[in-house]
């Protein structure tokens, strides 16, 4: 008999039986040692005979069982059977599914996983995209633009979207339906439940019926292991499609201008995609008086690590009362800029969201991509042919877009390719 058919819950939903031995836990050692030791663990599985945890790492492991295993097999007797062995992993040995005597060998190392290229899953076409043309499927990356730009009025249309299938901003598909996972750390709740509330209006969608989940705690640092532990916790237990976390800034205390502390926490959210396939959007600001030309990756704030990450970019720019998206990817094509426009609520019945504007709408040309013209101006102050990797050094953009602002120029007949690289083309050349 497993665990769940004792407990009397339905077989396969295990994860009950964990919260419940949570809960059996929380009620017999104070709280700040409970959120100390056990909100880091991590349920890694259940079957007729083993419970399976994961520890942040192997110190943690072995003064969480020196201290506490007394306690949590106590809860396991409770609320399933005695005879449940208790498993518990150190998260550096979790992939490769130890067996007991190895999880007791703190200094055992087990080799990577690898796979044949053949081996590898395919990619499918009409699984390359989370919402179409905005990001990419299980992809992290960053939505960024300046204050007061609507940032965080994209996000919650596209966690609205994700958790219901109805297309984001009106016009941008799905692919993937699912959990939407939400921590607003500068919105009070209120505040959230109100925008949220709204755009299910706007779209008559069933608002008590929305996935959309919202992380309440009320502040969280993304730097320390023990909230990144509860975060992964949180993701596998809820296995939202989209977690979204607005603002950047307000979930560590790092130094955002110092690369080694930055890559470490985007690091931590490469692993937590990786495992769990969640798609990740984080929001960040814009650079103080970014120059335009830097292009709008280079402009984000802190280390330029961020831009480096993302698989997928979006950025909110506005400019003499036009406000414009544009987003970039890493393995696919990139998308505007398209003009966007935020109503302003005039009653307490206007349903505020980002809409896009229609062609005939514009009433100022959209700010074209400045890359091109200052290819051309690298080529023109050069005297001989510059190849692509001294471009893009210069530039300080994305070997990608380089290639991409050369093809488009190549066709308009302003750059010529030669052996030695690309100069600009001259009507004697031909």
């Amino acid at each position: 008999m497993s665990m769940s058919a004792h407990a009397g819950q339905h077989p396969g939903d295990d994860s009950v039986i964990w919260n419940q031995v949570l809960a059996h836990v929380a009620g017999i050692i104070k709280p700040g040692c409970f959120d100390t030791w056990f909100r880091p663990i991590v349920f890694a599985g259940l079957d007729e005979t083993t419970l399976r945890l994961i520890a942040p790492n192997e110190s943690f492991k072995k003064c969480f069982l020196e201290n506490y295993a007394d306690a949590l097999r106590a809860a396991v007797d409770r609320v399933a059977r005695a005879d449940i062995q208790i498993e518990v992993f150190a998260e550096a040995s979790s992939e490769s599914s130890p067996s007991a005597a190895d999880a007791s060998a703190p200094h055992a190392l087990s080799p990577l996983p690898v796979m044949r290229a053949a081996e590898l899953q395919a990619a499918s076409s009409h699984r390359n995209w989370l919402i179409e043309g905005l990001w990419t499927a299980e992809a992290v990356g960053i939505l960024g633009g300046q204050p007061k730009c609507g940032k965080s009025w994209l996000a919650l249309d596209m966690a609205v979207s994700v958790a219901s299938g109805s297309p984001c901003l009106g016009a941008f598909p799905v692919h993937t339906r699912g959990p939407v996972l939400l921590y607003a750390a500068e919105d009070a709740t209120a505040a959230v439940r109100a925008r949220l509330a709204t755009l299910a209006q706007n779209r008559s969608l069933d608002f008590d019926r929305l996935d959309v989940r919202v992380i309440t705690a009320d502040s969280l640092r993304l730097d320390l292991p023990a909230d990144q532990g509860r975060l992964s916790a949180t993701v596998t237990l809820h296995r939202p499609v989209l977690l979204v976390l607005d603002p950047l800034v307000r979930v560590h205390m790092i130094d955002e201008n110092v690369s080694s502390q930055v890559a470490a926490l985007l690091g931590y959210f490469r692993t937590l995609q990786r495992k769990t396939g969640v798609a990740i959007a984080l929001i960040h600001h814009m650079r103080k008086n970014a120059s335009p030309s830097a292009g709008a990756g280079y402009s984000l704030r802190g280390s330029s690590d961020l831009y480096a990450w993302v698989d997928s970019f979006l950025y909110l720019r506005k400019q003499r009362d036009q406000l414009t998206l544009s987003a970039e990817h890493r393995a696919a094509p990139g998308l505007g800029p398209l003009v966007l426009q935020l109503p302003g609520s005039a009653s307490p019945d206007a349903a505020t969201c980002l809409r896009l504007v229609s062609a005939d709408q514009v009433s100022e040309p959209v700010v074209s991509d400045p890359l091109p013209a200052r290819i051309l101006q690298l080529l023109s102050e050069s005297n001989q042919p510059v190849i692509v990797d001294n471009l893009r050094a210069k530039l300080q953009v994305r070997n990608q877009r380089v290639v991409e602002a050369l093809r488009q120029l190549s066709a308009q007949g302003e750059v010529e390719r030669l052996p030695h690289g690309y100069t600009i083309k001259t009507p004697h050349r031909s």
